[in-house]
């Protein structure tokens, strides 16, 4: 596909301390919203006392704890994308499982993904599923993407609606890793500035996402890019240092496709 590349050059200065706030408000509205929902169960299956009560009350708690504890991690990540700009501390990075990251965001988008009828297919070269990186900022970053892309692909034909994730190793050694998607695409001004804060071709954006994934890249010493067409579709795609991660054989060993039906 013809398209228009737009690489990112890091700068030098930290997130400002009004994009932080937003950017945090932008990161937590899920996983409160998913608080709030899961709370909002257990009270109903409290009031209504049926015999499986136990069960599902827990299992609603369980989900409310889960998501607090992500909206935490989140807000701490977000700090220290703040107050250390690109030099992010090494100490909160560790060994990585691409392939598990990318499966675990798939499944927190399985009701779009449903609801859409998209077409996911997803690469993991062998060499590429470990990356030394902060495991919550490398969720925020892919998360991101897909949430991007899945928003692109609401409005395509539904005969067309496909989603790619693929993941390996570029020529110089780093992790590189493209989330594509077949949407609506981005003409080249629309890609140049889709990594500025508050700029947004969504109706109910707020333009933050890609500026969020920006920093996260940016403070593991990588580069992220856009490749879109209008009417064609986008592809983001990011490269990150391995670092100390040990490689295995070149081999594809994660591969799936998964098929939903369109209503």
């Amino acid at each position: 596909m013809s398209s228009h590349p737009f690489p990112f050059v890091p700068g030098p200065a930290p997130m400002a301390l009004g994009q932080f706030a937003a950017s945090v408000a932008h990161e937590v509205d899920q996983p409160l919203a998913a608080i709030a929902l899961h709370a909002q169960v257990a009270l109903r299956a409290i009031e209504r006392a049926q015999a499986p009560v136990q069960a599902q009350v827990g299992n609603a708690l369980r989900a409310v704890l889960e998501a607090s504890a992500r909206a935490s991690d989140i807000v701490r990540s977000m700090r220290s994308l703040a107050s250390q700009g690109h030099d992010a501390p090494q100490d909160a990075r560790s060994e990585c499982r691409v392939d598990h990251a990318v499966d675990e965001v798939l499944d927190a988008h399985a009701a779009v993904i449903e609801r859409l009828g998209v077409a996911v297919d997803v690469a993991i070269a062998r060499p590429a599923r470990r990356v030394a990186a902060s495991p919550v900022q490398l969720h925020q970053l892919l998360r991101n993407l897909v949430a991007n892309a899945l928003d692109a692909l609401a409005d395509a034909p539904a005969d067309r609606r496909r989603l790619r994730i693929a993941a390996a190793l570029d020529d110089a050694g780093m992790l590189a890793i493209t989330v594509e998607d077949t949407g609506s695409g981005l003409d080249p001004e629309q890609a140049r500035r889709a990594f500025d804060p508050m700029f947004s071709t969504k109706p109910h954006g707020m333009g933050l996402g890609l500026a969020i994934c920006r920093a996260i890249v940016a403070a593991h010493g990588g580069r992220i890019w856009l490749e879109a067409t209008p009417d064609q579709g986008c592809a983001a795609r990011f490269s990150l240092p391995c670092g100390a991660v040990r490689r295995a054989a070149p081999a594809t060993v994660h591969h799936h496709a998964l098929e939903t039906c369109h209503d």
